[in-house]
Formats: structure tokens, sequence, C-alpha cells
């Protein structure tokens, strides 16, 4: 392992390398106080798994846009969830479909084995990690750009007009549900859901200006050296209102019903 311009190496898989953030290591102590007050050691497991599973996620994402032709540089997990970070991502509207749905393909996946191994075999922290994989399935799918379902939506929307026109379209339904991420997120005390909806709306802008500079200068299709597509997942690890019940307890409650 080695640091690169703050963030840690842990390795690489099938050639990707795999970042974590050096703010998510300093924090993993308190996000793991969140599912185990009582066990600091079974919260840093399952901090682990939900992040082990994020990296999955975008790994999903990585291949599928490699097989494709994608050019990745590289996965990073952060405090505010993963980016598949790519220097040329295939742009027809076909294969970015199925890049975006790669992730939650592999969230699918892993929340049904996981919950049932947990169910089979009396494990509360599969059962659990695998409940947050559906979270973050249901949670990536909706159609917020620069998130996975945002990213099908611009590439229906791109079938029949052009990317610029349909970039702009799946931003501006995007800036909607962050606004509601981050005003439902301050109004019940929710700051990390407040961040979230502001950092997906700021890389949606982002790129959507990217978008627009390409068209511009009327850029040859193929590989170009600087352009990033990020793919946001987001971890599910919010805090409830007034109740003081947390983000766990309220899913274990669900499925205890």
């Amino acid at each position: 392992m080695k640091m690169e311009n703050n963030t840690l190496v842990l390795g690489s898989a099938f050639g990707i390398p795999i970042k974590v953030s050096m703010t998510l290591l300093i924090l993993s102590p308190l996000l793991a106080l969140r599912y185990s007050s009582q066990n600091l050691l079974l919260g840093l497991v399952i901090v682990i798994g939900i992040f082990a599973s994020v990296a999955l996620h975008e790994l999903g994402h990585a291949l599928t846009a490699i097989r494709l032709g994608g050019h990745v540089k590289d996965i990073e997990l952060g405090i505010l969830g993963g980016v598949a970070r790519m220097s040329y991502m295939p742009t027809h509207p076909k294969q970015e479909i199925l890049i975006a749905l790669a992730g939650p393909a592999v969230s699918l996946i892993l929340g049904v084995v996981l919950t049932f191994i947990g169910i089979q075999s009396s494990s509360s922290v599969l059962f659990f990690i695998g409940a947050i994989n559906l979270v973050l399935l249901f949670f990536n799918i909706l159609p917020c750009f620069p998130m996975d379902g945002g990213r099908v939506l611009r590439a229906a929307i791109a079938l029949k007009k052009n990317r610029v026109e349909a970039t702009r379209l799946a931003a501006t339904i995007g800036k909607y549900f962050c606004i509601l991420f981050v005003v439902y997120g301050l109004w019940s005390m929710n700051l990390i859901l407040a961040l979230i909806g502001g950092y997906i709306y700021f890389a949606g802008q982002q790129e959507l200006r990217m978008v627009m500079m390409e068209h511009q200068a009327n850029h040859f299709t193929g590989y170009r050296d600087g352009q990033i597509d990020v793919e946001v997942s987001p971890p599910p690890y919010a805090r409830g209102g007034g109740t003081g019940e947390t983000f766990a307890d309220k899913l274990r409650n669900l499925f205890r019903g």
C-alpha cells in the first residue's frame, strides 16, 4: 500500500487501482459507532463491508466500461461514497445504459446473496450488509444525474436528442432531486444526506459543462486525455430526525416486521 494525493492505494483489481481517502480512514471509527455503539470492532466490520460493497459496485461500472472500449483511471472510496474515474467512457446511449446499470446489478446480486446467507446462517452482520446493498441499489437508480439512474435517463433522452441537450435535461431533473436531498437533510438534521445532495448537484453541473465544452470544440470520437466521467455511489448511513433513531435502527426495524 502507498500514499497518493491524500489517498491510500489499497491495491488493484483487474489492473484498476483501488484508493481510499484519508478522510474516510480517519472518520471510520465514528461511522462504526453509528452502527454498533457498544462494539467498535463489529461496527468497523460493517463499515468495511459497506465500502467493499461500494467498491464492487464501482468495479461493475469500470469493467463494463473497459469491455466496451473505455479507459478507467481508478476507483476511489470517500466519506460520501465511491467514484469510478474514467479518462474516457463510451458515449453511445446503449453503451452508456449498460455501463450505468452494471453497478446496480452488482448491488442487487450482493444484496440478494448476502441477505439470503445471513438468514440461513443467522448472521445479522451479513444480513445487514446485504440489506444495505439493496438500499444502495434503490438510491442509485433514482433519476438523479450523474447517479446511475440519471445516466440511464440521459442515455434514453440521447436516443432522440443530441448529447448536450440530453445532459442538460438530465442535469435539470437531477437538480430537483438534489434540492430535495438538501432540504430534507437540513430539516431532519441529516447533514450527510444534505452533503450528498450538494455533491451530486455539483458533479452533475461539472459534467454538463464538460459535455458542452467537448461539443463546442467538436472533438472527434475517441480517447481524450483529461476527460473525467464520474459514477456517484453514495453510501446509505444517514441519520434520522428527532427520534434519535439511526438509519441502521430503522433498517433493522423494517426487516423485523
